[in-house]
């Protein structure tokens, strides 16, 4: 009897502890599935960051590329800017060096470069609106140089002057407090001030213009000199006729008018006297405000 009860409390005892080897391996078992499964998923997840890092690589390169080509094409005689361009240059080349030996899976070094990108890019685009208004500027001054006639010391004076104002031009951008003229129109007018597009019959000339609305500009009293080219290339002018500051040279003007401007958009028309006989041609009217040249119009008369 008691041999019967030994022998069935160590049945019930081995089938304990077969019952927990049974849960073990099944932990274990469940264990590496649920392991391999995280390392397939993480080896999954680098895939797809090495694949998306090298897209992103490759796209960036192109870009730098692209830029260093860019820069290549940038023309100017201005020895200064020539340099700075180079330099630029060299720091794209030296980017797409750096970015070559960058592992796609570094994402954090691959969008440091496409920051380092952009603000390369935007100052090409500096460079850009430098050495078109620089090239556009000095085309004008050529063309006037060649065109003025007059007082021959004051035109070579004014040619010399102009010639300077070429190197003053370097680096300038367009400054946001500028003010601009919108609307403009430029008529002749006859002894009775009606329009005419005869030259023999013009007495003088309308330039009528707005001033655009800018709140960052300096408001109060402000002087606008209107500069009158005749088709010879000489400045109109007159016994109200003077000189003026343009950008620190003194350059000559055919009308003023003394206004208040307080931010806001204002119309304005000004009126330049002729004395003198007039060719027929095409006239040209430039407006400065500020020392600054806001606005161009022009009219052909028979």
């Amino acid at each position: 009897m008691e041999q019967n009860t030994t022998q069935n409390t160590n049945k019930n005892s081995l089938a304990k502890v077969l019952a927990v080897v049974a849960i073990l391996e099944a932990a274990a078992i469940i264990a590496l599935l649920i392991n391999k499964n995280q390392t397939q998923k993480e080896t999954e997840n680098l895939i797809q960051k090495i694949e998306t890092g090298q897209i992103q690589k490759d796209s960036l390169n192109n870009e730098l590329e692209k830029l260093a080509a860019d820069y290549e094409s940038l023309q100017t005689n201005n020895d200064t800017l020539n340099a700075q361009l180079n330099e630029q240059k060299q720091k794209v080349e030296k980017l797409i060096k750096q970015l070559r030996q960058t592992k796609a899976a570094n994402t954090e070094e691959i969008e440091a470069y496409k920051r380092e990108v952009e603000t390369l890019r935007n100052i090409m685009r500096s460079y850009v609106v430098q050495i078109d208004s620089l090239n556009t500027k000095n085309e004008l001054l050529i063309a006037e140089n060649n065109k003025l006639k007059g007082n021959i010391a004051r035109s070579n004076e004014l040619n010399q002057q102009l010639t300077n104002q070429k190197d003053s031009l370097q680096g300038r951008v367009k400054e946001a407090e500028a003010l601009k003229a919108l609307n403009l129109k430029l008529n002749a007018l006859n002894d009775r001030d009606n329009e005419t597009s005869r030259v023999i019959k013009t007495k003088k000339f309308k330039l009528a213009f707005t001033i655009s609305e800018n709140q960052m500009t300096k408001q109060g009293a402000k002087n606008i000199y209107i500069r009158i080219i005749k088709p010879d290339g000489s400045v109109l002018m007159n016994e109200t006729s003077a000189f003026f500051n343009y950008q620190g040279k003194e350059i000559a003007y055919s009308a003023l008018k003394q206004t208040t401007y307080e931010g806001k958009a204002k119309t304005e028309t000004v009126y330049a006297i002729s004395r003198e006989v007039l060719t027929a041609g095409t006239y040209q009217a430039d407006i400065f405000i500020d020392g600054k040249n806001i606005g161009t119009a022009t009219i052909k008369l028979d």
